[in-house]
Formats: C-alpha cells, structure tokens, sequence
C-alpha cells in the first residue's frame, strides 16, 4: 500500500458521492449492458475489496468495502485520523471515531442509494442513463441534473469477467471522486453489528 495520506480535505459525504464522464467512447447494446449490471448486482449478497480514492483536490485515500446488499456499505479508510462511512436502509453516516462525532446524511440524497437498494434500478424517469463500451471497459452513466442526489454516478464494468471495478461520483458542487476496487471477494458472512452506527454518548 501506499503511504498514507495526511490530509483530510476531500475526505467526507463528498469522498463517497461522484462520477465520471467518458469523453471518447462507441455506444454498444446500452439496454443489454445495463440489464446486464442490474443482473450482477442482484446477484451478489456481500462483497470485499481494497479500494483507492482520487478525488479531484488532489487527496487520495485507500482502505477497505464491505457490503452487504441491500443497503448496508462500510468503507473503512487507511488515514491517520480514523475515518468510517456506514449505510443503512435511510442514513450514511460519517464516522470520525478520534473526535467521537457521528454525522449523518439522507441515503436518498447520495448517488449511492441506486446501488443499495434491493432491486436495483439504473434506469429511471428521473434520470438519464446512457452506456458505453471502450477497450474492454462497460461504463454506465446516470445523471440527474435536479433535485435530490442531484449528479453523475458512473459504474465501470469490465466485459469479461463482467464485474464492477469502478465507480465515480461528480456531485451538485462539482467535485469528482473516483472509487476503484482490488481484491474483490465475494460470499463472507457479515454479523449484523459490523454495520452497526456507533453510539458516542456526550
């Protein structure tokens, strides 16, 4: 792994939440390749994996995902300052376990509540989904310009194996952060308190 990082700009609801436009790319069987991603995701219950964070302030960060679908994520970043992003059905919670504070966000305002829920749906009226295919390399874009979760997530896949590899958040103030995974493992067993919020009492 690489050293880590000593700042903590970037790293917070932002870190999680962006997305990536590709700029040169063939469109190939959209309908087939989104079908296809919401087939993958329906089919895996809990995934392990490494993963490096680029945001676009320059900071990076890497750690560890843990999911359990639906709805649960826990990402565990490698920092000097502790920092934890838990998911449940309804929050994302922001832990900080030095300072012992726990900030909490409505999952429904995160890009990443299209992945976590129990059906997961990358088409939608209320936003645009558009896929394409370059150097073996499926990206599915979805972009909601208003309201709500306003941004651009996109899932990178590759072809063969079809598997998530990356995925990117631009958020409603502009920021990107890119998240790519190593070391996927899939089918560990999960006790329910691993994705348990802390409770600091003051």
């Amino acid at each position: 792994m690489m050293g880590r990082p000593k700042h903590r700009s970037g790293v917070g609801l932002s870190l999680v939440l962006s997305a990536l436009f590709l700029l040169i790319a063939v469109p190939a069987h959209a309908i087939n390749y989104v079908d296809e991603a919401e087939v993958w995701f329906a089919r895996i219950t809990t995934m392990k994996a490494d993963f490096t964070q680029i945001v676009s302030d320059g900071t990076m960060a890497e750690g560890e995902l843990h999911l359990r679908r639906p709805h649960r994520m826990k990402i565990i970043y490698d920092l000097d300052e502790p920092l934890v992003l838990l998911t449940t059905p309804v929050w994302l919670h922001v832990d900080r376990p030095e300072d012992r504070t726990l900030t909490s966000y409505p999952i429904s305002e995160t890009p990443l509540s299209l992945i976590l829920q129990e059906e997961v749906k990358l088409r939608s009226d209320e936003f645009r989904t558009n896929s394409f295919l370059r150097d073996g390399i499926i990206s599915i874009v979805m972009e909601k310009r208003t309201g709500k979760a306003a941004g651009v997530l996109t899932l990178e896949f590759t072809e063969r194996p079809f598997e998530l590899r990356r995925w990117t958040i631009v958020d409603a103030a502009d920021i990107t952060t890119t998240v790519t995974l190593q070391n996927m493992r899939f089918g560990h067993k999960y006790e329910n308190k691993f994705f348990t919020p802390s409770n600091y009492q003051r």
